[in-house]
């Protein structure tokens, strides 16, 4: 950079209207960075974010340009909400505003009330990065954390690109790698201010902030190569992708029909396979979230029917909807474990449901109506579990969203520490957009951050395997119908650092940058520290 660079962009960014605008496309531009796109460059957009607030002297204009630019962000890598409300336009249609524009509104709020501190702050220039990627982070835990959470699109899912850079999330979690990006991004404004460039001390620091991803990668590579993929190929899981349209999927007179295909997708050997010297029977098959559009638990017949394309020692996973116990008004969306004689031995109730798409949060007083019309609101389950199957060890079911909550995925109980991640899931109400594929990033981080190999079955893809480092082993694309049997993945021997400590780094860094600033801010409160 130029002293001549910096004089042009420090004259462009004097105008009122082109900062809003730029603030803008840098957040469009950030999202482009995200799955499916996954265009690296993408990522300095947050750059050019952070050079605006290091330019801007009020609260206020930092607030807004921080607004701006998150609204852009979640504008472009939400957009794909809006297909749901597509399913049945005649009812929902009138919600495209809130789901198009409001919702990226609302949560560009949290950021805006967070980062413009720095836009006041009275310490020294080189804290910037520091306090700029802890304050923007902070912002990303608390969105995923409030109310019922909504981690969707956090910072380190712009590193998919890299299967070698995510494998730092296994030391320090997704919210800890989207820390080190956003230090990353942050120190890069320091190469537009031309007052520090005679600082002896300016080129070390950009010299080891350059050295941020190198050494991210190179620990990455380093781990991919001494933890091969370990298979047990005496047992075989069998994904099964019915790609049923969601305008099917809970007709009453399609139920039979939508079941048949499952069915006809499971056999155990089909004439595709029979022309193979060597065919290995499935031990395991899976079908996705509410593949079956009814209550196995209540219908005998239709376990039976199930059950006859199994063997016995052979197990199917599937997910369907249940009544509660105590509430038999109250919809739990499940999922069964099936055996050769339509016997059901473990069921998992999902825990942590879809605003709007299972309930309605604050129904008193919202009005807007539920997504799934086939149910009253669903009912909550008890919480996680495990779920122990022959040779495979225990399981961890999940359902839909439940797997993009870090540190959410596997219980506590170390003496059940799951084997396999299962992820059920239904994004036919996304179609062809971006949201599944972000979706199965977001699960692809579970497994690396735990150690644990992913199968992800879904009703109209992407059904993926991945192992415990995040390889993808296995797909069947959106939109396509099929299935693909898959060897059992075996875990890593020992657990990850993540699954021991959680969050705990992250945090301890968060607490000690914010700790250190207020100190800063107490004792040493000069003109002299002055950030501008």
């Amino acid at each position: 950079m130029t002293p001549g660079h910096a004089a042009f962009l420090g004259l462009f960014l004097t105008s009122s209207w082109r900062v809003p605008i730029l603030a803008f496309l840098a957040g469009l531009f950030s999202a482009t960075a995200l799955p499916p796109w996954s265009f690296p460059l993408g990522i300095f957009g947050f750059s050019v974010l952070f050079l605006l607030i290091y330019r801007t002297k009020t609260i206020k204009k930092g607030a807004l340009i921080v607004w701006i630019f998150s609204f852009g962000y979640h504008l472009f890598g939400l957009q794909w909400i809006s297909n749901a409300l597509l399913i049945d336009s005649e009812q929902f249609a009138w919600l495209l505003p809130f789901s198009l524009i409001g919702i990226p509104a609302l949560l560009a709020i949290i950021p805006s009330l967070i980062i413009p501190v720095l836009c006041k702050i009275l310490l020294p220039p080189f804290w910037f990065p520091m306090l700029a990627s802890t304050l923007w982070t902070l912002s990303e835990y608390l969105r995923g954390h409030l109310f019922s959470g909504f981690p969707w699109n956090l910072p380190a899912y712009m590193l998919s690109f890299s299967d070698s850079i995510l494998q730092t999330a296994s030391l320090i979690g997704v919210y800890g790698l989207s820390w080190l990006l956003m230090l990353f991004t942050a120190g890069l404004t320091l190469l537009f201010t031309r007052e520090l460039w005679s600082q002896p001390y300016y080129r070390v620091f950009i010299t080891l902030l350059l050295l941020v991803p190198l050494a991210l990668w190179l620990y990455g590579t380093n781990r991919l190569n001494k933890n091969p993929t370990e298979l047990n190929s005496n047992y075989i899981i069998r994904l099964v992708q019915g790609n049923i349209p969601q305008k099917e999927k809970w007709a009453p007179k399609l139920r039979l029909r939508n079941i048949e295909k499952y069915i006809a997708l499971s056999k155990i050997q089909d004439a595709q396979h029979s022309q193979k010297a060597i065919f290995k029977t499935p031990n395991l098959i899976i079908w996705p979230e509410t593949a079956i559009p009814s209550l196995i638990a209540k219908d005998d017949d239709l376990r039976n029917w199930i059950g006859h394309l199994l063997k016995k020692e052979m197990h199917l996973i599937t997910g369907a909807p249940s009544l509660s116990q105590s509430d038999t008004n109250q919809p739990l969306n499940s999922v069964f474990v099936l055996t050769a004689d339509g016997k059901i031995t473990h069921r998992y109730d999902k825990a942590h449901l879809v605003p709007f798409g299972e309930y309605v949060p604050f129904r008193d007083w919202l009005p807007f109506p539920k997504l799934v019309t086939t149910f009253p609101d669903f009912k909550a389950g008890p919480g996680l579990t495990s779920i122990k199957l022959p040779t495979v060890g225990y399981i961890s079911p999940l359902v839909c969203f439940e797997i993009i909550f870090p540190g959410k995925v596997i219980m506590a109980d170390t003496e059940k520490r799951p084997s396999l991640l299962i992820n059920l899931t239904n994004d036919a109400w996304f179609g062809k957009s971006a949201g599944p594929y972000q979706h199965l990033e977001h699960a692809r981080l579970r497994a690396i951050e735990e150690g644990i190999p992913l199968i992800r079955v879904a009703n109209t893809g992407i059904s993926a395997t991945f192992d415990p480092l995040g390889r993808k082993l296995s797909e069947i694309a959106l939109g396509e119908t099929g299935y693909v049997d898959q060897d059992l993945i075996k875990p890593l021997r020992s657990k990850t650092l993540y699954t021991k400590i959680g969050d705990s780094i992250y945090l301890l860094i968060t607490t000690l940058i914010i700790s250190v600033t207020v100190l800063g801010k107490l004792f040493f409160n000069s003109r002299s520290f002055k950030f501008h």
